[in-house]
């Protein structure tokens, strides 16, 4: 399962092939503190779907590195490894420069580059409204309101309207301050094949400047009779540019837009 921000500024899942459990939300020894949510799900969902588009106007473009690792513990052990370089442009076009890569050439090929694949076919408007995290395709229930010294947020448990291969069930984290979903995890609405028996992904996500954008991406799958699958991405090294600026010049009765620049 991975989750993109699409380019209307909501988050969207989709269905791959490996996904993995990470550790727990907060960090050993921070003094967690639960009491009764504020707001309800509905109004969070709404708040979450209002604060995206906003960000999402403002977020041009962006570059970064990445990092895919995936370790077979199967009958035949096989790893591989891949560093990438993505340029993102709004609103839908990524691409994608292999920078290194060793170990199998099959998972590689069929694994890394297919996961490329995906999500660019993910980023086509109408999978991004099939796979998006609102209330359109889940239902949201609160589960806990937590606090801690540094940070506020709802938990919140999501159940998919559908059987979908775009969607999933599992939990979502909402930031209390910044209304955007800042960890999912859960398991695929559908097992995408039969070879899969379970698949449990966590992906987490970092603010840069004024944006919430993936920081990893990790699951284990299960496959019959072969072993378990596990991946991991790792992002990191963002550069961002927001909107550009336009200058207009005014003369006389038309107005003539002359510069741009960004932010």
């Amino acid at each position: 399962m991975r989750c993109f921000l699409d380019s209307k500024g909501s988050w969207t899942c989709r269905s791959l092939c490996t996904f993995v459990l990470l550790a727990g939300w907060f960090p050993a020894g921070a003094q967690q503190t639960v009491v009764s949510a504020p707001l309800t799900s509905d109004e969070i969902m709404r708040r979450v779907a209002t604060m995206n588009e906003s960000r999402a106007k403002t977020l041009y473009s962006y570059s970064s590195f990445r990092s895919y690792h995936l370790e077979c513990r199967c009958i035949v052990s096989k790893s591989a490894d891949m560093m990438v370089h993505v340029d993102y442009n709004r609103p839908n076009k990524k691409v994608f420069a292999i920078v290194s890569e060793s170990g199998s050439g099959t998972i590689r090929r069929r694994v890394f580059r297919e996961l490329m694949d995906a999500e660019l076919e993910s980023m086509r408007e109408e999978t991004q409204q099939r796979s998006a995290i609102t209330t359109d395709n889940y239902t949201f229930h609160v589960l806990t309101y937590q606090k801690t010294d540094k940070s506020e947020v709802y938990v919140l448990e999501t159940e998919p309207r559908g059987k979908n291969k775009f969607l999933f069930r599992g939990r979502i984290w909402v930031d209390a301050k910044d209304f955007v979903i800042t960890r999912v995890e859960g398991e695929p609405a559908v097992n995408p094949s039969w070879w899969t028996q379970k698949t449990h992904f966590t992906r987490t996500y970092q603010k840069v400047e004024d944006f919430w954008l993936p920081e990893s991406n990790e699951s284990v799958t299960k496959v019959r009779i072969f072993g378990t699958a596990l991946l991991t991405i790792k992002y990191r090294d963002y550069q961002i540019t927001r909107t550009p600026n336009v200058t207009v010049v005014s003369s006389g009765k038309n107005s003539l837009s002359v510069g741009g620049g960004s932010e």
